[in-house]
């Protein structure tokens, strides 16, 4: 004798794809949080050293064809 399958595909399909989306998420933040640490060791490393032009400082445009 064998048993009727119970298996409700739609709704395992579902989990299936939260699960994925879930761990896409999470690995989509991990990178960005390995970035961001990896600019700062940078940046740490860069003023460590004695170096004035570590960061950049955004100056605002200048018009072509002003004159100053």
């Amino acid at each position: 004798m064998s048993t009727p399958d119970d298996t409700d595909y739609a709704h395992r399909r579902t989990v299936n794809l939260v699960a994925a989306v879930t761990l896409l998420v999470l690995a989509i933040i991990v990178v960005v949080a390995m970035n961001m640490l990896d600019e700062q060791r940078r940046m740490q490393r860069c003023v460590d050293s004695g170096r004035r032009d570590c960061f950049a400082i955004p100056t605002p445009p200048v018009a072509q064809g002003v004159q100053r």
